[in-house]
């Protein structure tokens, strides 16, 4: 889920049932313990909820639950990882922005900040470049639009009805009313000079190209994958590999992405809503033979078509619903686990469904087996993480507890059968405060071999929405 979708369970308990009464078979003393770990993202917006394969020859696939972007492909005209800042246009002021273009694209867009008005108005034009700012400006725009009482960071968008050739162009905000203005950027971008009343500005306001037609709406969440050879230390760069197709049932958002591996296919499950209030989420799946994809959603029936849930949510319409999956293979059954947050007297928990994996429709053959973990009365508890214990024969399942306080910490969980979970305690450790969403590894099926190096990540920082991202060798 993203971090608004994260906010409403903040509110929610989590905690353990009956089961536990009986006791763990693992004691505390016999837990694995996180080591001195170290950051692998630094913050800025979100990768939180890791999936994390270890693989045979010890290199590392890891998912993230990452932020969303804009459908349509698009290019930016700033570094999106760079912090931004709103920049007020008043009475004369003009914003504009040279670039090149090295491909025939569809339009421009421009995310506009009001502060909260829903009165502004702005002139949005676009002129084909010719020698100097002055030069250009006075000359007739390509194209031009004007938008009228928009809302507060509304996109503003202009296109000419098919492609603009190739070439050097300046866009340009104008005419401001009321409280109108435009997002900056730090940093400067090669090829890409801003204008603040016809003066080269610093840095770089946020505009696209947008290279196809689209809908353009926002979408709030994406999966993004990276790869490590060296035990975590260093990365290969994000990619954002699996996305919400427009216009279907997961048009909103792919977040919580959890990974397992089985014969040739990579199978991901993910929460996403139709609601547009972030609440009322269903469980979807997708398979692919390589971890960046491509992927064929399930459709219902088979993989490849419009995507349905595998698991739909029925209970409260402005609950939390369904979703935050995490996989295990054992003896060819997949054990598919998700978080199931209502309202009630369970109203945080992990339910357990099992399938065939060797079957090609496995998803049409799920069998429910209802609650494998209640956390509703453990303050602030998330998501499940799932593995296989090779060397106990059990299944242990990981979750935040007081999530995104100084007192955070992570508790683990085990099972015999993996339908019935009983508490064991808090994992020991070097772990940092304000951590959620965390998530350990496992080999392709879910398996853990502590003979095998293994890990633990999390997201953490007191700043909502701007998390950094922990990393820390287990010790067993």
């Amino acid at each position: 889920m993203n971090y608004l979708q994260v906010g409403l369970l903040l509110a929610l308990l989590g905690g353990c049932n009956s089961q536990e009464t009986t006791g763990p078979a693992t004691s505390p003393a016999q837990m694995p313990s996180a080591e001195q770990g170290w950051d692998i993202y630094n913050g800025g917006v979100y990768r939180y909820g890791p999936s994390i394969i270890v693989n045979d020859d010890g290199s590392i696939d890891a998912w993230f639950a990452a932020e969303g972007d804009r459908y349509g492909e698009r290019r930016a005209l700033f570094e999106k990882e760079d912090a931004h800042e709103p920049i007020r246009l008043t009475g004369d002021d003009k914003a504009a922005q040279r670039f090149v273009m090295d491909r025939p694209f569809y339009g421009l867009s421009v995310i506009c900040p009001t502060w909260h008005s829903a009165s502004s108005n702005l002139t949005l034009s676009l002129y084909q470049w010719n020698t100097d700012y002055g030069t250009t400006v006075a000359a007739a725009p390509v194209a031009v639009k004007d938008y009228i009482a928009f809302e507060d960071n509304a996109e503003l968008l202009i296109t000419m009805g098919e492609h603009i050739p190739a070439g050097e162009y300046l866009w340009m905000l104008s005419n401001p009313k009321d409280t109108p203005g435009v997002w900056k950027r730090s940093q400067a971008v090669t090829g890409v000079t801003s204008y603040l009343n016809g003066v080269v500005t610093e840095g770089s306001f946020e505009a696209w190209c947008l290279l196809e037609e689209s809908g353009g709406g926002l979408y709030w969440d994406q999966a993004a994958y990276r790869r490590s050879v060296d035990g975590g230390k260093t990365w290969t760069p994000d990619q954002m590999v699996l996305k919400p197709t427009e216009g279907t049932r997961d048009h909103f958002s792919i977040c919580d992405p959890g990974v397992v591996k089985y014969g040739d296919y990579y199978y991901i499950g993910y929460t996403s809503t139709e609601d547009p209030g972030m609440v009322y989420n269903h469980l979807y799946m997708c398979r692919g033979t390589s971890p960046t994809g491509p992927w064929e959603k399930w459709d219902g029936a088979g993989w490849g078509g419009s995507p349905e849930p595998i698991v739909t949510f029925n209970g409260t319409p402005t609950a939390w619903g369904v979703g935050e999956p995490s996989m295990v293979i054992v003896d060819g059954t997949l054990f598919l686990y998700y978080s199931w947050n209502d309202t009630g007297d369970e109203s945080t928990t992990t339910r357990v469904a099992t399938a065939p994996i060797d079957r090609e429709d496995w998803p049409a053959h799920l069998t429910q087996h209802g609650t494998a973990i209640n956390k509703s009365s453990i303050h602030a508890a998330d998501h499940c993480d799932v593995k296989y214990r090779k060397d106990l024969g059990r299944f242990q399942a990981i979750h935040t507890a007081s999530r995104i306080s100084a007192q955070s910490h992570i508790l683990l969980w085990e099972s015999e059968d993996g339908i019935t979970f009983k508490k064991v305690g808090a994992l020991p450790g070097s772990l940092k405060p304000y951590l959620h969403n965390s998530g350990w590894s496992g080999d392709a099926q879910g398996h853990i071999d502590p003979a095998t190096p293994q890990f633990i990540a999390y997201a953490y920082g007191p700043d909502w929405g701007a998390w950094k991202t922990a990393w820390h060798p287990l010790k067993f």
